[in-house]
């Protein structure tokens, strides 16, 4: 009977390098002889995605070293095992973090074809783990020849090993990348690094500079309509960055393309994770958008007296880097057809002055961004 995963760990021998399911890795001689500390690797390729993952536009690619559960999940919740090996969560059954590491490595291809990475040559070198990865077109041949039809997209394949020790875990990691370019790369991870983007590497603004100069308060001539009411309190809006969901230190962060903009123009708006674990909020349905008056914030927007503002309960996990975007045309008709409901209109009409974008759906408070309107 062949030997189940921690047979296999227990029984591989110290500083051989053994490969299942990946492409084959053997021993690799070090400038003074084989080196040691890796017992056994396992690989398995993941799923390729068409939405690019949380990395630099351009960079070749991404290592991410996990070192804990947390970690693990937060690392790994977008994605899916591919081919025979059984699903994600039987490859990272069991695993000691005391002795194991995971190394995810992803990078991308320039069309649907090149939906593989290779990863494989994992070693111990100089106190870090090394190995090298490289996207492979999955055609038979992987010629140009080839007569299957690659839709012209680009792919973000991605695989993950792990990885037992003799003589305890390492924690820093170095991954000679090559993308479905031929571009390469050496590509580092630490257990430590985090896993997304922070608050200040985020493109985009927060709010203009200077105190609003605030309308006269808002009024609507039409009938039966009532005025938008967020589900939050005043002091519970916090600017740009938001502590939520329970952990230390800030965990979303709201960003506008712009602080200004002319009546017709559309503002872009964009919620980002920016721990490293998965932040839950409610829906993107829950928002406000808001204009400064002489009666304080009002939303723009009204509904049918008669209707209800309802809003569903849902929960969304999103994984760090990743969240929500809103795109909004500043006009009447563009906020209305935004809206989380059918019977929603702008009334009175758009008037210039400081305006506020607020997502009240964060578990924890609510986080604003703001503009000008001219």
């Amino acid at each position: 009977m062949a030997p189940d995963r921690r047979e296999f760990l227990r029984l591989a021998a110290p500083g051989l390098v053994a490969a299942v399911a990946g492409c084959p890795s053997g021993p690799t001689d070090g400038a003074d002889g084989p080196e040691t500390g890796v017992e056994a690797v396992d690989t398995v390729p993941l799923e390729a995605r068409s939405d690019r993952p949380a990395w630099d536009d351009e960079a070749i690619g991404r290592a991410v070293l996990v070192g804990g559960e947390e970690r693990e999940r937060a690392a790994l919740a977008r994605y899916d095992a591919v081919g025979r090996r059984g699903t994600l969560g039987e490859f990272r059954s069991g695993i000691d973090y005391d002795r194991e590491r995971l190394l995810l490595v992803e990078s991308a291809g320039p069309n649907a074809c090149h939906d593989r990475l290779e990863l494989d040559s994992i070693r111990a070198e100089d106190g870090r783990i090394r190995a090298d990865a490289a996207v492979v077109d999955s055609r038979e041949d992987g010629g140009e020849g080839d007569s299957t039809a690659c839709a012209e997209v680009v792919t973000y394949p991605a695989a993950l090993a792990r990885i037992a020790f003799a003589d305890g875990p390492l924690d820093s990691a170095a991954v000679g990348v090559t993308d479905g370019w031929g571009r390469t790369a050496d590509v580092r991870a630490g257990v430590e690094d985090p896993l997304g983007p922070g608050p200040d590497s985020l493109a985009g603004e927060i709010r203009p500079d200077g105190a609003p100069d605030p309308i006269g308060p808002l009024e609507c001539e039409r009938a039966r309509v009532e005025r938008y009411d967020g589900w939050f309190e005043p002091s519970d809006v916090v600017w740009g960055d938001l502590e939520a969901d329970g952990g230390d230190g800030v965990a979303l962060a709201l960003r506008i393309d712009d602080t200004a903009y002319g009546r017709g123009e559309t503002a872009s708006i964009r919620l980002r994770n920016v721990a490293d674990r998965i932040v839950n909020t409610g829906n993107r349905r829950k928002y406000s958008l808001e204009v400064s008056t002489e009666s304080g914030w009002q939303d723009v927007r009204v509904g049918d007296a008669d209707g209800f503002f309802e809003y569903t309960d849902e929960a969304v996990g999103h994984v760090p880097g990743e969240g929500f975007e809103w795109s909004i045309e500043l006009t009447e008709s563009g906020i209305a057809e935004a809206a989380p409901h059918d019977h929603a209109a702008v009334c009175p009409a758009l008037a210039a002055g400081r305006y506020r974008f607020v997502y009240w759906g964060a578990i924890g408070g609510a986080v604003a961004v703001g503009f000008d309107l001219t």
